[in-house]
């Protein structure tokens, strides 16, 4: 299997198609994140042992009966599975529709510019009401890696370098744009920024790294 001629669709998989199974799976991850967000913040010292107690029984039993459902493990995982379920914009922990863990970010391509947003809520909370560090750095690697693709390559993280000018808030729409920056080989540079509303809160530069052996031909 060679590198699809557009790149951009091991992100984007031309949007797979929405159908009722898969509308009811994507809302079935909503809300996971809502359980994660109010989970996070439940008050210890407010809630009665006995209601935790409970609330951690039918989190269990949620948790086998998905555990018991067929999966995509089956397949060797999403990334290998049916074109709809590997792409990045369904499997990404950052971009993924189909993973409680992504905010998610919104990724679109457009003229060879990287757009993405998203809204950040309690359970990526660092310092207090701003997103933790690590995930202001995971989201600028996962929009540059859809921006690498005009270059008609695919590479890995090599060197990501994040400037984190001023804290990214929770709960406001931040806004990522990315472009390629230049091409040298294996190498491939993109630079990214990001805002919330007007205000500069961060810059990124990244070096991913063409393997020699493709990976998907693999």
């Amino acid at each position: 299997m060679s590198l699809p001629s557009d790149p951009s669709q091991i992100y984007l998989g031309g949007e797979p198609v929405e159908d009722a199974a898969r509308a009811a799976k994507h809302r079935l991850v909503r809300e996971i994140k809502r359980t994660v967000d109010n989970a996070a913040l439940l008050d210890v010292g407010a809630n009665e042992i006995d209601d935790l107690t409970a609330l951690a029984d039918e989190a269990q039993a949620l948790a086998d009966r998905l555990e018991r459902a067929p999966s995509l493990r089956a397949f060797g995982g999403a990334a290998v599975s049916s074109p709809a379920d590997a792409v990045l914009a369904e499997r990404s922990p950052v971009s993924g529709r189909s993973n409680p863990l992504a905010p998610p970010l919104h990724l679109e391509m457009t003229e060879g510019v990287t757009r993405a947003w998203a809204v950040w809520t309690d359970a990526y909370e660092g310092p207090p009401g701003c997103l933790h560090g690590g995930w202001v750095a995971a989201a600028f690697d996962d929009v540059m890696g859809l921006a690498q693709m005009a270059s008609g390559k695919a590479g890995f993280t090599g060197t990501l370098t994040v400037k984190m000018l001023k804290p990214t808030p929770l709960h406001k729409r931040i806004d990522y744009e990315a472009g390629l920056d230049r091409v040298e080989g294996r190498k491939i540079w993109c630079k990214a920024t990001a805002r919330c509303g007007d205000e500069l809160l961060g810059e990124a530069e990244i070096v991913f790294i063409s393997p020699r052996a493709p990976f998907w031909e693999e």
